[in-house]
């Protein structure tokens, strides 16, 4: 069951752009596959499949990673999907609108690992735990190199 899901998910993203987790499920439905939100973010971790931004239109979409790396940006251009950056040290929780999340937080933990013990990803929300020593400045400071902009959304 779990490998027809996932080949129909690799069928499904192959053929159009597939903006959050809700539509996916949506169309695994019209396949007649049944699955919950939680069943598809694991598939989806699982199978390294990534958001990716379109800056044409501001939109983001899952990807699927042409060999076995994620693929990710080194910036993001747009700060348009984040609504909101505040800290409790050590944890740093990103607002997002829908469908962002996932993204950003593929950029964080691919070009911050140094910086970062790790990032949880929901639809639009992203956790993160700054590792021992990193003070929310020195992550202001990464975030503002790797997306422009993000200051103006510091709480």
């Amino acid at each position: 069951m779990k490998a027809s899901r996932q080949r129909a998910i690799l069928r499904i993203l192959g053929r159009r752009q597939v903006h959050n987790q809700e539509e996916l499920l949506r169309y695994l439905e019209k396949e007649g596959i049944k699955a919950t939100q939680a069943t598809i973010s694991r598939d989806l971790a699982q199978m390294k499949i990534v958001k990716m931004h379109n800056p044409e239109n501001d939109t983001a979409f899952f990807s699927i990673p042409s060999d076995s790396l994620q693929v990710v940006p080194d910036v993001i251009h747009s700060v348009s999907g984040i609504v909101s950056i505040d800290f409790s040290a050590p944890i740093c929780v990103i607002k997002t609108s829908p469908g962002y999340a996932n993204m950003i937080g593929a950029v964080i933990d691919t070009k911050c690992g140094s910086m970062v013990m790790g990032t949880v990803a929901g639809d639009d929300t992203l956790f993160l735990v700054l590792k021992q020593g990193v003070t929310p400045e020195d992550f202001k400071a990464f975030l503002s190199e790797k997306i422009p902009g993000s200051e103006t959304k510091f709480l």
